[in-house]
């Protein structure tokens, strides 16, 4: 085997740099994003984003407790292809979407752009949210993806784009999932006819890690496409936030009244809402 294919298929990640360069998958490369936005739009499962009967609920949960008013404006970072907007806007309110994903802004606006859903490509770490906004929500565990200095900055962004009065919604990744994520067996993937990693076959080799200390997974995947002379190393760097953590980081960034939701419509555990108030 060659020695550089063999040193990037041995070689154990470091803890200290855990959130350094290319730490999570690049959705927003052109090619990339229009693999997941096949994955976002499936009715197979609810990975990437959720089938339509949870989206469906729970955009009657989030009308039901923080769209009470008319014409509110709302917020949605990390929208992917926009699959709340319409329902959340309706006739009565405003919706504003941003997602560094270009096939899925692209998706978003040409599907349901209007004068009620408008929407950005851009980085919520840096791209501006304009506002004032009564609703901002950030959700399918997001935040967790983000380094602990940028969860933060994201936040008190959040928190100066709100109104007074105005309220945060964020999905997080359940610790425990996250946990066993990184404690799983390696495993290996072949896609013969291509898949989210490219559009030509190849094989994937998932290499999981748990770094107790910082509390963070990072998975590598190495890809070796077919002709291709070396595997590329894809990472994937996600923060698992305690119940304690998570409303110490919304204290710390602002926010008043947290609270976690069990009502939340979910499929399943992996992830739990928590909101805040902007006072």
């Amino acid at each position: 085997m060659n020695k550089n294919i063999f040193d990037t298929l041995t070689t154990t990640p470091r803890p200290d740099n855990l959130w350094d360069g290319s730490h999570k998958i690049p959705w927003n490369d052109p090619a990339f994003s229009q693999r997941i936005l096949k994955e976002h739009l499936s009715q197979d499962h609810n990975l990437a984003s959720r089938k339509a009967e949870f989206i469906s609920r729970q955009v009657e949960w989030i009308h039901s407790r923080c769209l009470t008013g008319d014409n509110m404006s709302i917020l949605d970072l990390g929208c992917g292809p926009g699959l709340y907007a319409a329902s959340l806007a309706g006739d009565a309110h405003r919706y504003q979407g941003i997602d560094f994903s270009p096939a899925s802004i692209e998706y978003a606006t040409h599907q349901f752009g209007s004068n009620c859903c408008s929407f950005r490509l851009g980085d919520v770490t840096t791209t501006e949210f304009g506002g004032p906004y009564d609703l901002t929500m950030m959700l399918y565990g997001e935040l967790n993806v983000f380094s602990p200095d940028n969860c933060k900055a994201i936040l008190r962004r959040a928190w100066k784009s709100l109104n007074p009065g105005g309220r945060l919604l964020v999905e997080f990744q359940n610790p425990d999932a996250i946990r066993g994520l990184g404690q799983s067996p390696n495993s290996w993937t072949r896609a013969e006819e291509g898949g989210l990693f490219s559009d030509e076959p190849y094989v994937s080799l998932t290499e999981n890690h748990w770094f107790e200390e910082q509390g963070v997974t990072l998975q590598c995947f190495h890809v070796l496409v077919s002709g291709a002379a070396k595997p590329v190393t894809y990472r994937s760097t996600t923060k698992a936030w305690s119940r304690e953590e998570m409303k110490r980081l919304l204290d710390e960034t602002g926010f008043t009244e947290v609270r976690f939701h069990e009502d939340w419509p979910l499929p399943d555990d992996s992830l739990m809402l928590v909101s805040g108030l902007k006072k």
